[in-house]
């Protein structure tokens, strides 16, 4: 049935309407005269619907010439008929031929270029080695063959440690990863000194020479470890001696003091619930803003909302920006809180003074705490003093005078 019907369409058919009295003289009519006729439906005593093909519809004509019946044309079907209509709109045809044409063509154009994971390397210099290699907006797609792009840019560019190329439509996806460079710094002698008075409780030399014991109480930036391959080489300025990088880990007990105070009668500010909106659109060095841009409030809270204009298909973000800023007005106000509230408050305000002096990881040994209630100029204050024991690395790296003196955690490593 399949194959009946593409063959129909392929010569090309006519859906026929036959009205009148004489539906079966009609249809004796067509068979005598090997007329073939299909998909015939008689949807009433006097009507039926039929198909039949261009070369039998002409003798159709002849074999019912006498019969009591009108047939119609209902539908024209099948690729005579569409390139008889195409035939008589060549303008039509020719268009929908260019603009095809139009589309391969630029389709087969890169136009956009997208280079990810630059550090420390330049994008325009990236660019410039990108067009040696036939990579630009401009070239065809058929042109590029990425892995022979990845080659190019790793032989060029000796800092990349991999490089991936990727074609998508005309968009070429470059993706790079820099080498991780030792700094110079770090391959700079010194020594391992103290960063604060502890006690030393653990050594664990990695190279140098060790200059303190354990139980030894040390002040900062007394040397611990030595960088000094003879321990009783001349001072550092001396270039008799030979130094190296001194490395290892020194942990000691350290103590930390801290303060802190609270009021019971503190300030706070709340809104008001009045408030204002105003917008900016930037694009570039221009920009455009609308309503209420500057607060007209004596005390205020300050919000803004940023968004930017970005392609969905690529993931570019546009240079185009509109911000939303909102000024809420707010109020003083004297609260009175109870003496406990104001106790927590000092000790942790007392612990927020030691943790920022603090060694990350340190453990904790021991710690004391004092809080005492005084007034003040009318005012009831709560101080608390507490005293910290921890054990944490105190040892850290010191360059050699005239080396760069930045200091970095060498026990660390």
């Amino acid at each position: 049935m399949l194959i009946r019907e593409l063959w129909s369409y392929h010569r090309g058919y006519v859906i026929i309407k036959v009205k009148g009295t004489g539906l079966e003289e009609f249809l004796n009519r067509a068979a005598a005269k090997g007329i073939y006729l299909w998909d015939v439906e008689r949807l009433s005593r006097e009507l039926l619907i039929a198909k039949v093909s261009i070369a039998d519809f002409r003798q159709l004509r002849e074999a019912v010439r006498k019969v009591p019946v009108t047939v119609r044309i209902r539908q024209r079907v099948g690729l005579p008929f569409w390139r008889q209509k195409l035939s008589q709109r060549l303008v039509l045809l020719a268009g929908a031929l260019l603009s095809l044409a139009c589309i391969y063509v630029l389709s087969s154009i890169i136009w956009f270029v997208q280079i990810d994971g630059l550090e420390r390397l330049d994008h325009d210099f990236v660019t410039g080695i990108l067009q040696e290699a036939g990579v630009g907006p401009g070239a065809w797609r058929n042109s590029i063959d990425p892995r022979e792009v990845e080659k190019y840019l790793l032989l060029r560019i000796p800092s990349l440690a991999w490089a991936g190329v990727r074609l998508r439509g005309t968009l070429v996806e470059v993706a790079l990863v820099e080498k991780t460079e030792i700094p110079d710094d770090e391959q700079l002698p010194g020594d391992i000194v103290a960063n604060r008075n502890a006690l030393v409780t653990q050594i664990i030399p990695f190279a140098g020479t060790v200059l303190v014991q354990e139980g030894e109480a040390v002040t900062e930036g007394q040397v611990l470890i030595a960088g000094a391959l003879d321990p009783h080489m001349p001072s550092p300025g001396d270039d008799s001696g030979r130094y190296l990088r001194a490395a290892g880990m020194v942990r000691g007990r350290v103590w930390y003091r801290g303060f802190g105070e609270a009021s019971v009668v503190s300030r706070v500010s709340r809104r008001t619930g009045q408030s204002c909106t105003g917008s900016r659109l930037t694009a570039g060095r221009w920009s455009w803003q609308w309503g209420d841009v500057e607060p007209p409030f004596r005390q205020y809270e300050e919000e803004v909302e940023t968004r930017g204009l970005v392609l969905p298909r690529f993931g570019w973000e546009l240079p185009i920006r509109l911000e939303t800023i909102r000024f809420f007005e707010l109020v003083t106000e004297t609260v009175e809180i109870d003496l406990e509230t104001a106790k927590e408050a000092a000790l942790r305000r007392s612990w927020e003074a030691i943790a920022a002096k603090m060694t990350p990881g340190a453990e904790i040994l021991s710690q004391e705490v004092d809080v005492t209630t005084e007034e003040h100029s009318g005012e009831v204050l709560v101080r608390a003093r507490r005293t910290v024991e921890v054990h944490e690395e105190i040892g850290v790296f010191r360059a050699l005078p005239g080396e760069t003196p930045e200091e970095t955690w060498e026990g660390s490593r």
